[in-house]
C-alpha cells in the first residue's frame, strides 16, 4: 500500500470516508483477522451492526462465551472514546510524523478542524503513540550529554525570575536553574537518541539510567561532569574537557553528534512550540527523538510504522492533567450530594 502522498488533498482523496479509514486499520493491526483486544482471543467475531453516526463501520462481538463484549479497531488504542472522526485523527498522524519540528495545537486545530483545546489532546495521544515501550540496550560507540530547557531569566518577568541571594557565589547556586534538564543519550551506530527528563545531574541520578539503556563494557564518550567519572567501572569511558577549550574533534572523541540532537529539539521547542510545561516536557523529548531515529525512511514508511503503534497505548485527559479541578458540572453534583 502506498503513503507517499505528495500533498494532503492526496492524502484526504485517499482516505474518503470513515470505512476505508477503519478498514486501513484492521489491515495494519490484524492483517485480514479481528482480534479481541478485552480477551486477545483471535477466534473469528459476531459482526454486530454499527449505530450512531456511522452506520457504516465494523464492528464486532467477541465470540468468546467468557467475554462476548463488542470492540472495533479503535478499542484498546489512543482512538478508543474520542468523538473525533478517525479520517482526522489519521490526518493529525501523517501531520505529525512528516513534519520536521512537530506542529502546535493552534495549527492542528485548523488543519482537521477542532479546537485547540482538543488538538492539544490529540498531540498528546500520538507523542504518548511514538513512545518507545520496550527499547533494547544501546550497544557501541555511545555519546551522553545533558541540556537544560526553558526560556532565559533575564527574559522573565521580575514576578516570575528565580530570587537568589545577591551575596551568595557558591558553586552549587550557580548550577541551580529554573529551567528543566534533559540527559540524552546517542548511539553512532544505531544512529538513535533517547532521552530523560531529570532532576538533577547528581551521580545516583545518571548513572542508573545508563546501566538500564546502555550495554555493559560499551564505550561512551562524555564530557568531563564528575559524576560520569563513575561509568569507568562499567564502560570504556572517554572524557572530553570542554571547559579547557577542548571542541576540536580527535579523531572519533566528540559529542558533536548529541549536541548537533539539542539544537534541533530546541529549535523546534522554540520555533514551533514557543514553550513548554516541564510537566509535559518528556512527551515532547519522545517525539522529537522518534522523528531523529525515523529520519532516514521514506513517509511512506514513517506513517505505516507509526500507525502499528496505535494500539494498547491510552492517554486519558484526567491523566494528562491531574492538577486541574473537575469539572463545575460534577462539582455541583457533589456538593449537593455531600449536604
Amino acid at each position: 500500500m502506498n503513503f507517499n502522498f505528495k500533498t494532503i488533498h492526496e492524502f484526504n482523496d485517499y482516505f474518503k470516508d470513515e470505512k476505508t479509514c477503519y478498514e486501513f486499520l484492521e489491515s495494519q493491526l490484524w492483517s485480514g483477522v479481528p482480534v479481541c483486544p478485552h480477551c486477545a482471543t483471535a477466534k473469528k467475531p459476531y459482526t454486530v451492526k454499527a449505530r450512531g453516526k456511522f452506520q457504516d463501520i465494523p464492528s464486532y462481538r467477541c465470540s468468546e462465551r467468557a467475554c462476548g463484549l463488542p470492540f472495533t479497531v479503535r478499542t484498546g488504542g489512543i482512538f478508543e472514546g474520542s468523538k473525533i472522526e478517525l479520517r482526522k485523527w489519521l490526518l493529525a498522524v501523517y501531520e505529525i510524523t512528516i513534519g520536521k519540528k512537530g506542529i502546535s495545537s493552534y495549527e492542528l486545530a485548523g488543519r482537521i478542524g477542532v479546537s485547540q483545546k482538543t488538538a492539544w489532546f490529540i498531540n498528546h495521544r500520538l507523542r504518548a503513540m511514538l513512545t518507545e515501550t520496550q527499547p533494547e540496550l544501546l550497544a557501541g560507540t555511545i555519546e551522553v550529554d545533558e541540556t537544560f530547557v526553558g526560556g532565559k531569566e533575564i527574559n522573565k518577568h521580575l514576578s516570575k525570575k528565580v530570587k537568589r541571594s545577591p551575596i551568595s557565589r557558591t558553586l552549587d547556586e550557580k548550577i541551580v536553574t529554573p529551567k528543566t534538564m534533559v540527559l540524552g543519550v546517542l548511539s553512532r551506530e544505531d544512529n538513535k537518541v533517547r532521552t530523560f527528563v531529570v532532576p538533577d545531574r547528581k551521580a545516583e541520578t545518571l548513572n542508573p539510567i545508563m546501566r538500564e539503556n546502555v550495554e555493559t563494557n560499551s564505550r561512551i564518550i562524555s564530557d568531563a561532569w564528575a559524576p560520569y567519572t563513575n561509568l569507568q567501572h562499567d564502560y570504556d569511558h572517554v572524557a572530553i574537557k570542554h571547559s579547557k577549550g577542548d571542541f576540536r574533534t580527535h579523531g572519533d572523541k566528540h559529542t558533536n553528534n548529541i549536541e548537533g540532537y539539542w539544537s534541533i529539539l530546541k529549535r523546534g521547542i522554540v520555533g514551533t512550540f514557543h514553550s513548554v510545561s516541564p510537566q509535559h516536557l518528556q512527551r515532547y523529548c519522545d517525539e522529537f527523538a522518534h522523528r531523529y531515529n525515523n529520519r532516514l525512511q521514506p513517509v511512506d514508511t514513517k506513517f505505516a510504522e507509526s500507525i502499528k503503534q496505535f494500539a494498547g497505548v491510552r492517554l486519558k485527559y484526567r491523566e494528562l492533567t491531574p492538577n486541574q479541578p473537575e469539572p463545575h458540572r460534577k462539582a455541583r453534583y457533589n456538593k449537593k450530594a455531600t449536604e
